[in-house]
């Protein structure tokens, strides 16, 4: 049987899913934590994709990833383009997932199964007024699919994902799932990801 909260999270990310936007849709939920909000994307006010240049702190490359960003926060193309190191250093609370995959294919990708290297994901959950970006890992076995991509800015790319993740203290496992229609955000190029 599942723990209350656990019941209560769910319950809450079904009745948020029914008021969004259709085309956007994450459910799943953790818990907030000394270090983390209560997880639950409730209002999805910004869904984006694009090709990244992925690089270390230390600003070497680490090659390049589609990437899908669904977000709390409204108009995230334009605060990424504005401050493109938004992820690394965060001006304000926010919740984020970020779909990595293997750059210029479709199709459903496994995490962690050979020939889908580079499929990953990472949560983002900022308490308000910033803090240090600790994310939520996702777990191997989770899938995401891209059923659309095209690489124009305002172009979209669509799919769905079912995926686990650890929780920053890897004290327990929270599951997502969902699908996605994002625009392609141009600001993505420059942009330094966690």
């Amino acid at each position: 049987m599942l723990p209350v909260v656990s019941r209560l999270l769910i319950a809450f990310s079904l009745a948020a899913a029914a008021c969004g936007n259709p085309d956007n849709l994450i459910v799943g939920g953790a818990s907030p934590t000394d270090t983390t909000p209560l997880v639950l994307f409730d209002n999805i006010n910004s869904s984006i994709a694009g090709t990244v240049q992925l690089t270390d702190p230390g600003g070497a490359s680490l090659g390049t990833s589609t990437v899908v960003i669904l977000s709390d926060r409204p108009d995230l193309c334009s605060v990424l383009a504005a401050h493109p190191d938004y992820f690394r250093k965060p001006p304000e609370g926010y919740l984020a997932e970020i779909l990595f995959l293997p750059p210029g294919r479709l199709g459903t990708f496994w995490v962690g199964r050979v020939g889908d290297e580079g499929t990953s994901s990472e949560i983002i959950a900022i308490n308000q007024g910033g803090d240090t970006v600790t994310p939520f890992t996702v777990t191997n076995g989770g899938y995401i699919a891209l059923t659309e991509w095209n690489d124009n800015a305002g172009a979209n790319a669509s799919g769905s994902f079912d995926l686990v993740y650890f929780d920053p203290q890897r004290i327990a496992l929270h599951e997502f799932q969902g699908r996605f229609r994002a625009t392609v955000c141009s600001a993505l190029q420059k942009v330094l990801l966690p």
